[in-house]
């Protein structure tokens, strides 16, 4: 009960972002970020309709198709995300938010606090609508990531909408879903704080010892063969946070200087040593 208190929460949070987003930010500004919502904002600024009313009659037959596709479930969660921006974003219109009218500042803070705010969403299973739920349908069947697939989708619908503006608008609102895409990104996947390393060593025991003792992280040994070679080998696997990269080159440097080492980025490290489980 209290974990679907905090999904309700967590989706409230991230639909008020969201609407202060689009309030402060793109509106203003003209700049259609894709989506239902972008689609209101033409209609907002060309006929003068609410923008949250029109997101509602927008969304009933997407949200028809994102039950049947995604179950009952991800449907109510997607009502509740619907409505409470629908909602918000016409609320917040009574309390006079300062509008930003840079373009340049509109698309980056609206990306970002739109972004983190879509993130937040979809983290705790819900969504806002329009191609948000389009942007699920084509993750789930796919396999793209969500911020990719928004961005596929509202690519499209921002360059449908340069065509009513004008291009530069256009080119400010492609910018505004490549931002959002990583900002949505950033809060599914997490900071990469932590490195994982690939170490390719002619004494693997010993450096993994060194590594296992001396740095005091896990370490385990793959068994793969070289393709030229023929020859079996122990390839030794680990995961350091983001300061302890230079202890561990120094080690390996120092115990097998003609290692080969392959060191990428680890992105949301889970279990001992690093996050819980938690969210």
């Amino acid at each position: 009960m209290f974990k679907k208190f905090l999904d309700y929460l967590g989706i409230f949070l991230g639909v008020l972002l969201v609407s202060i987003s689009i309030v402060m930010f793109l509106a203003p500004n003209k700049l259609v970020g894709g989506g239902v919502s972008g689609i209101a904002i033409i209609l907002y600024h060309t006929f003068k309709l609410p923008i949250g009313i029109v997101m509602i009659i927008l969304n009933i037959p997407i949200f028809i198709a994102g039950i049947k596709l995604l179950g009952l479930h991800f449907g109510i969660k997607t009502f509740l995300g619907t409505l409470l921006l629908s909602i918000t974003i016409d609320l917040l219109g009574f309390f006079h938010l300062p509008s930003i009218t840079n373009n340049f500042l509109a698309t980056v803070y609206g990306g970002l606090i739109g972004g983190f705010g879509l993130g937040i969403v979809f983290k705790y299973g819900g969504s806002t609508g329009g191609t948000d739920i389009l942007a699920q349908i084509l993750s789930h069947y796919s396999g793209l990531n969500l911020g990719q697939a928004l961005l596929f989708i509202d690519g499209i619908i921002v360059i449908i909408a340069g065509f009513i503006f004008n291009f530069e608008l256009a080119l400010y609102a492609l910018l505004v879903i490549l931002i959002q895409g990583y900002a949505i990104d950033l809060v599914q996947e997490g900071l990469s704080y932590t490195k994982a390393a690939l170490v390719f060593s002619e004494k693997p025991r010993e450096l993994g010892e060194k590594i296992l003792y001396d740095l005091g992280r896990g370490v385990t040994i793959f068994y793969g063969m070289g393709l030229y070679t023929g020859q079996e080998r122990e390839i030794l696997y680990c995961v350091v946070s983001q300061a302890e990269v230079s202890k561990l080159k120094e080690i390996i440097h120092k115990n097998d200087p003609k290692a080969f080492v392959v060191i990428s980025p680890a992105h949301e490290v889970l279990g001992e040593g690093f996050k819980s489980f938690k969210k």
